[in-house]
């Protein structure tokens, strides 16, 4: 990424890549030793279902990590019930109550940044990224221009994806939508409000990526259910439900995520600045989006040196295209594209997994 990227503060307090799709991409075997970038935490925290030796927990972002060793930091001394509550799935709850009984148990840097900054804890850490504040104006301000709000929730509780498909053609996707769905998912407004503008240095084409996310979003729509699509459920009604929660906080995997909590090692720093370490699995999210091709080879390179043989690596482009070509490092092109169809989450192109055959 760009060294001139502001890191000051939680720029994504979830991931919105489908955890889903990434556990069966991934497909880890008990013992096995993984690589994650940190981002919001959920997705590194979904990893522990499958029991694997050690994920090592990586980013460039301090806050990001603060933020997932907060959630980490849930599982170790809250209930499934104050874990939910206390991170916003719920708005009648003390969070700074809780907060006072757990974070003697933080590193001292993430106490400091979270004491400096209570507002985002009572306020729920799952809202206190830029992106997810992005997505707040939207449901506030850009969608009561196209859709009534008693619509879209009906949008969001549907169950069938023919029926979602044509309840949107014929009562959200008017000439409005269109329009502004073009220009606030376009990049100069998601640059600036959302990501970073330095996100899309290395794009080729900036001009039609509104255009591109709202034919993803359609796709997405016509393959997967709506009322139980976390991400859905969060750009439309701005929180999640209990029908809709992420992986990692789903009531039946919370003991297992509980027991398997200290799994997860905290690494400050990028894939390049890794060393002695050998992985089985590499959950990279979309983190080649952000480099240029010199250096999306450099990485290429590192993981190479850092896998072990028949690693698998998952991650996803948006509108940036980077596919590995090595002869060593195999595209399984068939379970790439099985997967994608299921993508719940509508921002990207495509997801990819690869195998490492270096024996």
């Amino acid at each position: 990424m760009s060294k001139k990227t502001d890191y000051t503060f939680i720029r994504y307090s979830n991931c919105w890549e489908d955890t889903d799709i990434l556990i069966k991409g991934l497909d880890i075997k008990e013992n096995e030793i993984g690589l994650s970038i940190a981002s919001g935490g959920d997705n590194t925290l979904a990893l522990l279902i499958k029991n694997p030796k050690m994920i090592y927990a990586f980013d460039l972002n301090k806050t990001q990590l603060y933020c997932l060793e907060l959630k980490m930091l849930c599982f170790k001394m809250l209930t499934y019930e104050e874990t939910i509550s206390f991170l916003g799935i719920n708005d009648d709850y003390n969070r700074l109550t809780i907060y006072e009984k757990i974070k003697k148990n933080l590193s001292n840097e993430a106490k400091k940044y979270f004491d400096n900054n209570l507002n985002i804890l009572s306020n729920g850490i799952i809202h206190a990224g830029k992106f997810e504040n992005y997505f707040h104006l939207f449901k506030h301000y850009i969608t009561p221009l196209f859709a009534s709000k008693k619509t879209l929730y009906n949008f969001s509780q549907m169950t069938d994806t023919k029926k979602q498909k044509i309840f949107y053609d014929q009562r959200i996707n008017n000439r409005r939508l269109k329009l502004l769905f073009k220009i606030y998912f376009g990049s100069k407004i998601m640059g600036r409000l959302g990501r970073d503008k330095n996100f899309y240095k290395y794009v080729e084409d900036k001009n039609d990526s509104g255009k591109d996310i709202k034919l993803r979003f359609e796709y997405g729509i016509s393959n997967t259910i709506n009322k139980t699509n976390p991400y859905l459920n969060y750009i439309l009604n701005n929180n999640f439900s209990m029908n809709s929660l992420p992986v990692y906080l789903k009531k039946e995997n919370y003991n297992i995520i509980k027991k398997n909590i200290d799994k997860i090692s905290i690494v400050y720093g990028d894939l390049l600045s890794l060393k002695n370490l050998k992985f089985d699995f590499f959950n990279l999210s979309d983190i080649f989006e952000y480099m240029s091709e010199k250096d999306f080879h450099l990485n290429i390179d590192k993981i190479r040196e850092l896998s072990n043989n028949d690693a698998r690596i998952a991650y996803w482009n948006m509108q940036n295209k980077r596919y590995i070509k090595e002869n060593d490092i195999i595209l399984d092109k068939d379970l790439s594209d099985q997967l994608f169809k299921e993508n719940k989450s509508y921002f990207y192109r495509d997801f990819l997994i690869y195998r490492v055959r270096n024996k």
